[in-house]
């Protein structure tokens, strides 16, 4: 099994931090991962994605040329990843931020109003843990307890950060439940 990742939004929206959480909350259950980062020289609003790789395999690349599972948080990502998605893979988008896009017939998509949802549990800022909630539910490539513990792990803001992220979390993972 080897499951690759694209993560794309803007700098400031947690794309970086979505992609680390992800990646040591599957080596937390022995999997063989990579994560790579890539964003602009600006500070907050350039772009920014990183890419994850999830295999039971030892890894030959980090280079995600097409993905399984597409995360994105704003417009440009979306336009610049959405043909990098596989036919049958899984489009996770906050649509709270992207509006009636143009799609494909051939993948499996899963519009979340993450901004929105985190604006009610904490801060929109945080849409970003919304968004991986979901995308632990939709893809059952990681365990909801590890992400909590990688969380707890790596938090590095205080304990009001960690309550917050981990409603958050639960929230977006709660999305899906039927």
């Amino acid at each position: 099994m080897e499951q690759r990742i694209i993560i794309g939004g803007s700098g400031g929206q947690g794309v970086l931090f979505l992609g680390k959480i992800i990646a040591y909350a599957a080596m937390k259950d022995n999997r063989e991962v990579t994560w790579f980062p890539s964003y602009g020289a600006e500070m907050r609003g350039g772009r920014a994605n990183c890419t994850v790789i999830i295999s039971d395999e030892l890894i030959g690349s980090p280079i995600v040329k097409s993905a399984d599972y597409l995360i994105v948080l704003n417009e440009i990502s979306y336009d610049a990843f959405i043909n990098r998605l596989v036919s049958q893979g899984v489009l996770i988008y906050d649509a709270s931020i992207i509006k009636s896009k143009k799609s494909r017939n051939d993948i499996n998509i899963f519009p979340i109003k993450a901004s929105e949802e985190a604006a009610i549990l904490g801060n929109p800022k945080f849409a970003n843990m919304v968004i991986l909630g979901a995308f632990v539910k939709l893809s059952k490539l990681i365990s909801i307890e590890k992400v909590i513990e990688t969380l707890e792990e790596v938090s590095l803001k205080g304990k009001d950060i960690l309550e917050i992220n981990k409603r958050l979390v639960l929230r977006g993972y709660s999305l899906f439940e039927n």
